[in-house]
């Protein structure tokens, strides 16, 4: 056994005791066709997140996106090639990143995919988005945001645990910050179980949530 596959021998060990417990999660976006609302806001919104992280587009940082949803067992990790990891420098002196992902969005979804179907069905519902990504709990007011900018909405998802796990979700057609009126807004936090699907409800659109463990 070379040294490199010695080294990620030691790098999947590592990541296996110190990282954080990682969810997947999976949202499908909707819109009710047949209501019609006037609804807006003509101010922009009270809302300041700590921090925020922008969920890129099938763009991998770390690892491999195989090892992200612990696919891979360490018989497996010893047949990567070198190059397929990156290692952050510090210092002349290299250091096991605790952090084995980053926020990437996957268009495709796994347990909300038998929805999509029976969404399709319903002549009044419009599905605009569908996506997922991989993520720890967070902080209260740290959020994971994606915008699509095809239908222009805005979201904006926390998960965080307070005795209990909690979703906070602020949804809403238009963009933060701009001049432009926000229209068709969702906020709301609730307490949530693990795997469960939560909807999230308003007259003109509505926004289906899945948090799974990984």
């Amino acid at each position: 056994m070379n040294s490199h596959k010695i080294f990620l021998l030691l790098l999947f060990i590592a990541n296996s005791v110190y990282t954080e417990e990682i969810y997947k999660v999976e949202v499908i976006v909707i819109k009710f066709n047949d209501v019609v609302t006037d609804e807006k806001f003509t101010k922009n919104l009270e809302f300041t997140p700590e921090s925020l992280e922008v969920l890129k587009e099938n763009e991998i940082i770390l690892i491999p996106e195989k090892f992200i949803d612990n696919a891979l067992s360490s018989t497996d990790l010893l047949d990567l090639d070198i190059n397929e990891i990156k290692i952050k420098t510090k210092d002349k002196e290299k250091e096991i990143v605790n952090q084995s992902y980053d926020f990437y969005e996957y268009e495709e979804i796994d347990s909300l995919d038998f929805l999509i179907g029976r969404l399709r069905w319903r002549e009044n519902i419009e599905i605009l988005d569908t996506l997922s990504w991989y993520q720890p709990i967070k902080n209260k007011n740290e959020y994971t945001h994606h915008f699509d900018e095809k239908n222009n909405v805005s979201l904006y998802l926390n998960f965080y645990q307070s005795r209990y796990l909690h979703l906070n979700l602020k949804a809403f057609v238009g963009k933060l910050y701009l001049e432009d009126e926000i229209k068709i807004f969702i906020d709301e936090d609730r307490r949530i179980k693990g795997s469960e699907i939560n909807y999230f409800d308003h007259p003109g659109m509505g926004i289906i949530v899945r948090i799974n463990k990984t």
